[in-house]
């Protein structure tokens, strides 16, 4: 008679900026926008008599590599399992493996290595495993993976799976945001990062508001380009109730940068109710400066207009579209801000 216990998975918090495995967290499973990973999953065999006395054991170490791809729908798993100890008559574990997926998702390959691997203590078996998601153009899909270890000593053939998990991060695949599909962690939030040293006056702009007006609360991506364009109007525009005063004679080719975006939906807010400010780049630091004496910044304010020299707006909208691709951030989703330097 034989059995295998697996050690229960955890998840740890999410936020992790690295697609690797903490190996600090043993029988964890880790996460990023890209990647999924589990190292140090412990599953102990036990072989057992017809009366139930214990005649040995196999010990396994268990991790798992998944790296997502963010403009196709096909990615690839790595998998290891190693015998970490071997005690009484299980000289060696006999260990085969399969992976499986739900939701839009087919496996080209589903097993890591042919057959079952014979292992004594102290070796390990490692391959990949292939998933594919065919899904359809302006369609997204969610996808859960499974896995499935067959593990015997003594050329004992088991009916049943004995060692299984599910991969408590669900991955979505969609084909929406650009020309190809692609896959995600959707459960950690995407970062749109912009520095000082390449967008200057719009970073720092970005980066005031979000410290002093936002408290660092995310936005939500609006995809339809008219309703952004309305929101510029709003903000910036013919429609904002407060006309923008340019200054081409402290900001050269001034322009009106608006934050939240209008790529957003916080965006479109009434230019008459947004703080009008000035970054400017002195001694190395940017400082913030109230751009109207007859509108003071009272540090309530829902948006900013930023005086943005026009390129640098440009390009930090051109940055927010790479950003959404990507990362592959659907409408209505939620993404936070970084500003570095």
């Amino acid at each position: 008679m034989t059995t295998a216990e697996a050690a229960a998975a955890k998840i740890t918090a999410p936020g992790l900026t690295a697609a690797t495995c903490d190996i600090t967290k043993p029988g964890s499973f880790t996460a990023n926008r890209s990647g999924i990973c589990m190292s140090g999953l412990v599953s102990t065999y036990t072989l057992y008599s017809d009366k139930g006395a214990v005649l040995g054991t196999g010990v396994m170490n268990i991790g798992t590599d998944m790296a997502l791809s963010a403009s196709k729908a096909t990615w690839d798993e790595q998998v290891t399992v190693k015998v970490t100890a071997v005690t009484g008559q299980v000289k060696n574990l006999n260990v085969s493996y399969d992976a499986s997926c739900t939701g839009t998702c087919t496996m080209s390959n589903a097993v890591p290595w042919a057959g079952a691997k014979t292992l004594g203590q102290g070796q390990q078996a490692t391959g990949k495993v292939t998933y594919n998601s065919a899904v359809a153009k302006g369609n997204r899909t969610t996808i859960t993976s499974k896995q499935h270890m067959y593990v015997t000593s003594a050329g004992a053939v088991p009916t049943q799976p004995n060692v299984n998990w599910d991969n408590p991060w669900a991955i979505r695949c969609d084909n929406e945001v650009s020309a190809n599909p692609g896959c995600v962690v959707p459960d950690i939030r995407a970062t749109f990062s912009l520095s000082l040293s390449e967008f200057g006056a719009a970073a720092a702009t970005y980066g005031w508001t979000q410290n002093a007006l936002r408290g660092g609360a995310p936005l939500t991506r609006l995809a339809d380009e008219n309703a952004a364009e309305e929101n510029r109007k709003h903000t910036c525009g013919a429609l904002s109730g407060d006309p923008f005063n340019y200054m081409d004679d402290i900001v050269p080719d001034d322009s009106c940068d608006e934050f939240p975006f209008a790529r957003t939906y916080e965006g479109g807010t009434s230019g008459f109710l947004c703080a009008d400010i000035v970054p400017l780049l002195e001694d190395g630091k940017w400082v913030i400066y109230e751009a109207r004496t007859d509108k003071p910044v009272k540090g309530d304010e829902p948006c900013t207009r930023g005086h943005v020299p026009n390129t640098l707006n440009g390009n930090a909208g051109l940055a927010l579209g790479r950003f959404a691709q990507s990362d592959r951030v659907l409408d209505a989703e939620k993404y936070n801000i970084a500003v570095t330097n």
